[in-house]
């Protein structure tokens, strides 16, 4: 009896079947610009081997799997204030500073917080009318 054993061969190739599949997803993960360059990814083959009380024929259960590595975190800036009737907002900051405009993609001013600027009086457009003071 040979106790070489072909993990290539093992159930009919579905061991290099699994095998490639997370190859794959290991090699896309590390191809992805929003995971980190540098992390170390893994592959593991794990073959748990269970005897009958006899020894005379043993149950397998073959099982692939990979470690990647997550997606790089996300940061942002919130500036807080108050509405016009007191209640606390918050409003995610889009650029630089809350007071500093910017032009977006498409041309238009828009203020840090993304709020639209009249080009013809420099005033905010509120989407709703109310005026927000975040000082």
């Amino acid at each position: 009896m040979d106790n070489h054993v072909e993990l290539s061969g093992l159930v009919q190739g579905g061991v290099q079947e699994q095998f490639n599949k997370e190859w794959d997803r290991v090699i896309r993960n590390i191809d992805d610009p929003n995971t980190s360059a540098t992390a170390a990814r893994s592959i593991t083959i794990t073959i748990t081997l269970k005897p009958d009380k006899k020894r005379k024929t043993i149950n397998s259960t073959i099982a692939t799997k990979s470690t990647i590595a997550p997606d790089n975190p996300l940061d942002t800036t919130f500036v807080m204030g108050a509405d016009s009737a007191g209640n606390v907002v918050s409003k995610e900051l889009m650029f630089g500073d809350e007071d500093q405009t910017f032009f977006d993609n498409e041309g238009t001013v828009r203020t840090g917080t993304g709020e639209e600027v009249d080009k013809n009086t420099g005033e905010i457009k509120s989407g709703d009318g109310n005026v927000v003071n975040f000082r």
